[in-house]
């Protein structure tokens, strides 16, 4: 059956379209308050010990004696919020920089009630927001936000940057693209008028009634609105790091800058499954601090671009990922599977400095091998729509889920 969103969607180009599910229980629409949030999934299990290591524990340096990131090797914490007990991976300097700034809140401790360790259990009962059951729910629990509290059916209220639609937003009509050009009307090649005649001919008042015709207005009223993009700058400029996450963030930067309303948006970093060679932190060509260097170098560019324009104080990312590593170093120099993880904040509205308990990686203090959870993720996230978006009762999105402001941690301001 076509809906309204589903035609909206489908129209545009290199689009993805989910069929709508029932909008759960919510405190009703959340009009659009200029914010947008970010979600960045580093999908692989981002090793948190490498990324933000606790270089004051000894216990840290014991469990890793060839990859730990020494005290003298990490960046230090200034700023807000400070704790000498943790440093940055040298690696992670931008990161470093806008945390000493008052930008960067970071959970250490942070993950879901799934210890079984695997990338696919993990990830889906995440995204589903109900790892504890992720087949009781339908669709995700972005997708279950955004239908609880549309207050518009603009197509680009949501946006994920990439090739389809993640399992977090399924439940909502939301639109996907790699980049700026391949969101025209079709995503092969420059858009001929015919195609816009033919929408318009094909869906009037006469052929398709009043509703169709309605909405094929609005999508080609949307369609006006990205035209001005296609018609500028669809590639990152000279000086923008060369990685794929880079590129799709840059495509979101230039839909903020456009004034498009976009609400929330998704982006993957893959390829944190470092089992062997994680490498020397001191190393700028080690595996760890490597890859450490794109998530860094992509968020730096993303928020100078939006800086730039004024739009840095309104835009929220907030990483997370299916699990950390384990705190002792295998024989391959690697890490395998572990359970507590990092959730890295950075932009407007955060609250700086190192959140939630920090439950050490002391032997007696690790949970099965691993850092403890302390923190759901799903705590973490319920704040940032509440502070960040306005959101009120969000228990239809975390379904069975205290999101009682009672709990949160304290990452946004």
């Amino acid at each position: 059956m076509t809906t309204r969103r589903n035609f909206m969607v489908g129209a545009a180009a290199g689009a993805t379209t989910v069929p709508l599910i029932a909008a759960p229980s919510l405190a009703g629409a959340t009009p659009y308050n200029g914010n947008t949030l970010v979600v960045m999934f580093m999908r692989g299990g981002c090793d948190g010990l490498s990324l933000f290591p606790p270089v004051g524990e000894a216990a840290y340096h014991d469990a890793r004696p060839t990859v730990a990131v020494s005290d003298t090797a990490a960046l230090a914490l200034a700023g807000p919020g400070a704790d000498s007990n943790f440093g940055w991976n040298p690696g992670a300097a931008r990161l470093s920089e806008f945390f000493d700034a008052g930008r960067v809140a970071v959970v250490p401790a942070a993950g879901s009630p799934d210890h079984s360790r695997s990338h696919f259990d993990c990830q889906d009962g995440i995204e589903a927001g109900r790892p504890e059951d992720r087949r009781s729910v339908s669709g995700g629990w972005i997708g279950r936000y955004l239908a609880g509290t549309a207050s518009s059916d603009h197509p680009l209220r949501a946006f994920s940057a990439g090739t389809g639609i993640p399992p977090s937003m399924r439940g909502y009509g939301a639109i996907s693209a790699p980049s700026i050009d391949r969101l025209g009307l079709l995503s092969w090649g420059p858009e001929p008028a015919w195609a816009r005649e033919a929408i318009a001919a094909g869906y009037s008042a006469e052929r398709a009634g009043g509703d169709l015709a309605m909405w094929a207005g609005v999508t080609l009223g949307a369609l006006d609105e990205i035209e001005p993009l296609l018609a500028g700058e669809v590639s990152p400029p000279d000086g923008w790091p060369g990685s794929s996450v880079a590129r799709l963030l840059f495509t979101i930067a230039r839909l903020l800058e456009a004034g498009l309303p976009v609400q929330m948006a998704t982006v993957d970093l893959g390829g944190w499954d470092h089992h062997d060679n994680i490498g020397s932190a001191t190393d700028p060509n080690s595996r760890t601090r490597g890859h450490i260097n794109v998530l860094d170098s992509a968020l730096g560019a993303f928020f100078d671009r939006l800086d730039a324009a004024g739009l840095g104080s309104r835009v929220t990312v907030a990483t997370m990922t299916e699990f950390g590593r384990r705190v002792g170093e295998n024989d391959s120099g690697g890490a395998d599977h572990g359970y507590g993880g990092p959730m890295v904040v950075v932009g407007g509205g955060v609250s700086p400095g190192v959140k939630g308990p920090w439950p050490t990686v002391a032997e007696d203090a690790l949970d099965r091998g691993d850092l403890a959870v302390t923190v759901d993720q799903r705590t973490v996230m319920s704040e940032l729509l509440a502070s960040r978006l306005g959101s009120g009762d969000l228990s239809g999105v975390f379904p069975g889920f205290n999101t009682s402001p009672g709990t949160f941690v304290g990452v946004a301001a």
